[in-house]
């Protein structure tokens, strides 16, 4: 209930997404990002936010009754975990339960201390320093990779871990099938934010359209290839994504 509030509502509107399920908390102000950037590269971020746990009450239950209402007509929910507060353990666990009992697929993007609560999503996008530190290990080789991979997998208790590794692409695990490495499309790289955002929505909006769980991955990375490429927080066009599916084609063969 403040003014970076409005100022949200009304990009929101202004850019066509649907703000019914915006809840408000006079408690808690709209987290605010200052980046400074120089020569087209972040330098440094200032949060300025409250990251402590949302208190059961009010809010979370709107919260968890707009999230009902939507995915009476959904396909697939994305469960983006930022540590601001708001995703809680118990909150996580009463979503992932809610979209399983409307037979929703499920996409994590998750958080460290948050990971072991997101147990039967079908599938999480943790980047390769996540993936290390959940699992406790050190990457240092490509069969690291697959062995923390796989044991992800079995933690989560998932169809599928999807790994972002930055320039070196990602690395697919699924259930009762050779993993599957999958190199970066990226022709150039100016900034990095939101990518695993690109790589959550992308793969869910391929599964939602009936991909498989490879098929969407490489959606998802052709995406994050393009995202990079731009300054700052960036979206991704159909002509660009298809452009991406073009060029990395072209050059694989």
């Amino acid at each position: 209930a403040d003014d970076a509030g409005q100022r949200l509502r009304s990009l929101l509107e202004k850019n066509g997404v649907g703000v019914k399920g915006l809840v408000v908390d006079a408690d808690r102000p709209t987290t605010v990002k200052t980046r400074i950037v120089a020569h087209q590269q972040q330098i440094v971020r200032v949060d300025r936010e409250i990251k402590t746990p949302l208190a059961a009450g009010p809010t979370l239950q709107r919260l968890l009754a707009g999230v009902e209402q939507a995915l009476a007509g959904a396909k697939c929910l994305i469960v983006s975990d930022y540590a601001k507060g708001v995703l809680s353990e118990g909150f996580l666990k009463d979503l992932i339960q809610l979209a399983r009992r409307h037979h929703v697929q499920i996409v994590a993007d998750p958080k460290v201390i948050h990971f072991d609560a997101m147990k039967g999503a079908t599938v999480a996008t943790p980047n390769h320093l996540e993936a290390m530190q959940i699992a406790a290990g050190r990457v240092t080789s490509a069969e690291d990779v697959m062995e923390i991979g796989r044991h992800l997998l079995e933690r989560l208790d998932s169809d599928a871990i999807l790994i972002t590794r930055g320039e070196r692409g990602m690395a697919l695990f699924q259930r009762e099938q050779p993993a599957v490495e999958i190199p970066t499309v990226a022709q150039q790289v100016f900034d990095v934010t939101g990518a695993g955002d690109t790589v959550a929505a992308v793969l869910a909006l391929g599964l939602a359209a009936g991909a498989s769980m490879e098929e969407a991955a490489r959606l998802a990375n052709a995406a994050a290839g393009v995202a990079v490429g731009k300054v700052g927080t960036a979206t991704v066009s159909r002509e660009e994504l298809v452009g991406a599916i073009r060029w990395a084609t072209e050059t694989a063969t």
